[in-house]
């Protein structure tokens, strides 16, 4: 019974999800289609789990957390050097790995170190976000900008690197209000990672991300990375989350009934035929709603307006853990399970929104004009 009660505390997102998506049928008087779920991004995040619970487990996350805190003096820096890495990885291989990548990395640093925890959690989240809002795969919605409208790469750059210069200016000065705290002195670990570990999980990795980003059939990479980790430890599956892929799956199902609403459509489809301005206002209040990338797909269907809803959607990735998938996965990975945490998280990311989304809003039509493809 105890078990049972604690695996209730600390799955706590995933049982709002399904108690909303039962909600949702209810009030909307629509079932869940499993056509709703994006199988790709569920595949994605187990083959992510199971390699980083291998670096886990050779103490390769231990060991670069070492090296973080080596460079660095203070708390601030550790923030800085994470944001900065949280964002540079979002750039190249997605929102979610940087987030899957680097959430469990700031969890053994902070162990270590005993730092702020929400800030650089909620900054680190953000990074992700806006990071992979620089490249057309970055995130799956510039994914789906990008292919639907046929954007060449130059004119998606035009689009993406004016909110990437401003996003990133706010959020490197945002992470000077961190205390710059001397970090405590460390016993130095020598930590004796095989060469043949570290070999074997950066080629999971390698498999992982060809999956990933498409290279191999994202089914394959799963197949061979869940067969890989069986024959090199079968514990590591009792390891993986799998909460949050329940989560997720829910999540797509919410999205999905609430997709499918009239008066959602109608709605969307009356305030999108307004102006540029309210294009954009649209894809940041309807991310907090539905998820950026849900609303990408509804928005693209009935306007033409490509930077403002790429600059609406984007920005729109801060805000509500349902603004983006990475916040979600953030607050899942991080084991929030504290109130006081989650207020936090929100808060940060609100104040970031307010501040990102004014600043884009004073500066949407120069920006359209600058950008005009």
């Amino acid at each position: 019974m105890k078990n049972l009660s604690r695996t209730i505390k600390q799955q706590k997102i995933m049982w709002i999800t399904l108690l909303i998506l039962l909600l949702a049928s209810l009030l909307c008087h629509s079932l869940p289609k499993i056509s709703d779920v994006n199988w790709q991004t569920i595949l994605s995040l187990f083959s992510l789990m199971l390699v980083t619970q291998y670096f886990i487990h050779i103490k390769a996350l231990d060991y670069l957390s070492q090296k973080i805190i080596n460079l660095a003096r203070t708390h601030r820096q550790v923030a800085q050097l994470l944001v900065l890495l949280a964002g540079f990885l979002a750039m190249f291989l997605t929102n979610d790995v940087a987030i899957l990548s680097l959430i469990p990395l700031f969890l053994v640093i902070h162990k270590q170190v005993h730092g702020p925890f929400v800030f650089p959690l909620s900054l680190i989240t953000i990074a992700a976000n806006l990071g992979s809002a620089l490249t057309p795969f970055g995130n799956p919605q510039n994914l789906y900008i990008y292919n639907h409208y046929q954007l060449s790469t130059p004119n998606f750059f035009k689009i993406s690197f004016p909110l990437f210069l401003i996003s990133f200016a706010l959020l490197l000065l945002t992470t000077f209000t961190i205390p710059a705290t001397p970090l405590p002195t460390l016993k130095q670990t020598n930590y004796n990672i095989k060469p043949l570990s570290l070999i074997t999980a950066f080629a999971l990795l390698i498999v992982t991300l060809a999956g990933v980003l498409h290279f191999i059939p994202l089914i394959y990479a799963t197949i061979a990375i869940a067969l890989a980790v069986l024959l090199i430890n079968h514990l590591l599956f009792t390891k993986v989350d799998y909460g949050t892929l329940v989560t997720f799956i829910g999540f797509f199902l919410i999205v999905g009934i609430l997709g499918r609403q009239k008066f959602v459509i109608n709605l969307v489809t009356q305030l999108l035929q307004q102006s540029s301005l309210i294009t954009y206002l649209t894809g940041i209040l309807l991310s907090q709603i539905i998820s950026n990338v849900p609303a990408t797909f509804l928005m693209t269907r009935f306007s033409t307006d490509i930077i403002a809803i790429f600059l609406g959607v984007n920005v729109g990735g801060l805000g509500t853990p349902l603004a983006s998938f990475a916040n979600l996965l953030a607050l899942k990975q991080a084991h929030v399970h504290s109130g006081r945490v989650l207020l936090g998280f929100l808060a940060i990311n609100f104040i970031l929104l307010i501040l990102l989304g004014g600043i884009v809003m004073l500066l949407l039509p120069q920006l359209i004009k600058l950008s005009s493809l």
